[in-house]
This record gives C-alpha cells, sequence and structure tokens, in this order.
C-alpha cells in the first residue's frame, strides 16, 4: 500500500470527522510511524467519540466513497468497539475505535495532541498513551509486534513516571518492565 494513498485517505476521513464536529484521534502504527522508527501497517486506526444516534450521521458522512456497515457502526457505538470503514478507490482500509467511556480512556482522550504532517493537521494519541495502548494489546497475547512497537517508542525518551503510573493501573506494568529492561 502506497504511503501516499494512506495520506490521502486519512486526510478525507479527518476533514470530514471534523466538519462534522466529531472529535478524534490517530492512534495505531500510522501514529507509531509519527513518533519512531517507521513500520509497515494494514491499515489506519483512529479513535473517535460518537455515541448510538450518531449512526446515521457517521454512515451519511462516509457512504458513497467508503464501504461500512451501518450495523456494525451501531454496535460498535453501543458496545464502545471498533468498526471498519474502506476507501472504495484505494482500498485502504479505517479502524474507526468508539471511545471507552473509562478514567484513563477519557484521559488518554484528553492528552491527545495537535500536529502537522505536511499540509494535514490533525489529532494524534500522546506518545505515551500510544506505548500504553501497544502494552494493553500485547496483554494477552504477547504480541512481538505490539511488544517491539512499545520497545521503539520507549528509545524515543516518554515520560516514565506517567506510565510507571498508568501501566500498574492498567495491568501492564511487567509488560513495561520488560520492554524497559531489553
Amino acid at each position: 500500500m502506497s504511503e501516499s494513498l494512506e495520506l490521502a485517505v486519512l486526510s478525507d476521513v479527518v476533514s470530514r470527522l471534523e466538519s462534522a464536529g466529531f472529535e478524534y484521534m490517530l492512534t495505531g502504527s500510522v501514529a507509531m510511524n509519527y513518533y519512531s522508527q517507521p513500520r509497515m501497517t494494514r491499515d489506519i486506526d483512529i479513535v473517535v467519540s460518537l455515541v448510538e444516534s450518531d449512526t446515521a450521521k457517521i454512515v451519511a458522512l462516509f457512504q458513497g466513497d467508503y464501504y461500512l456497515s451501518a450495523d456494525a457502526v451501531l454496535d460498535a457505538a453501543r458496545q464502545h468497539a471498533m468498526f471498519n470503514m474502506v476507501h472504495f478507490d484505494s482500498v485502504v482500509k479505517v479502524d474507526l475505535i468508539v471511545r471507552k467511556e473509562t478514567e484513563y480512556r477519557r484521559l488518554e482522550f484528553e492528552r491527545r495532541q495537535r500536529i502537522r504532517v505536511g499540509e494535514l493537521e490533525l489529532w494524534i494519541v500522546s506518545k505515551e498513551d500510544l506505548i500504553l495502548s501497544k502494552l494493553f494489546w500485547a496483554r494477552d497475547s504477547r504480541s512481538e509486534m505490539q511488544l517491539g512497537d512499545a520497545r521503539n517508542l520507549l528509545s524515543t525518551q516518554p515520560d516514565l513516571d506517567y506510565l510507571r503510573r498508568w501501566s500498574s493501573a492498567l495491568g501492564v506494568d511487567h509488560l513495561l518492565q520488560e520492554c524497559i529492561d531489553e
């Protein structure tokens, strides 16, 4: 997948979300590429703040240019889960993750940062919260890819006090320590 195609789709999705008033933040591998050594990615991950009543608005916002299921959007909004869409022309997949309503996930969203990538301005997860997410995703699977991403991000001098406080609360402090020790 071409980086320029990914960036064009990201720009389009962000523009649509912002024009409709949806709060969001870029996360996952594309966000990691902003903070540290890039790696190939399969999709774009965006956390979005939405509720069940936003379903029709989201579908209307993207239908025509993206494949998405209204039922999947509704289910994701109800369960604070994920739904995906695929851009018809480029076949770039975008995972939209409905923000969870926990203390940590609300704080993570408050800590997001506004950045500029070329001509594109967008909201991105903080480096520390991306590390915590990578560790959380690796908690059960011990995914070497997620742990490798966390180690890579740790090399960029994040706020270790913040990481230690929240890794303990999220039950991933042992993984954080393993990554620091390597």
